[in-house]
């Protein structure tokens, strides 16, 4: 059931907004439920709805992968990255991933 074309098209031009990623955009251009994806993909449906409504901080990779193999897309598609600050090994200065 992956996105076609067109669908993936939009889904990257949606907004990534306060959920921090874009699992309920891809549900609803699939006209699919949490609940069918939940069970499609081994997840629970309210672990689904968690993730597409943002109240998980971080989502583990494999479940991502998970995401992604059910949409047909990239993990960057759904999970957009974040700048975030990290420390570099060689100099312990915080620089911009």
């Amino acid at each position: 059931m992956p996105l076609s074309q067109t669908q993936l098209d939009e889904l990257r031009q949606t907004p990534v907004g306060s959920s921090g990623n874009r699992v309920q955009a891809a549900l609803d251009l699939l006209k699919v439920t949490q609940t069918a994806a939940g069970e499609a993909i081994g997840l629970k449906t309210s672990y689904v709805s968690d993730v597409a409504r943002g109240r998980m901080a971080t989502v583990e990779l494999k479940t991502a992968y998970k995401f992604t193999v059910f949409f047909g897309c990239a993990v960057e598609d759904l999970f957009p990255r974040v700048d975030v600050k990290v420390a570099s090994p060689a100099t312990s200065e915080v620089q911009a991933s």
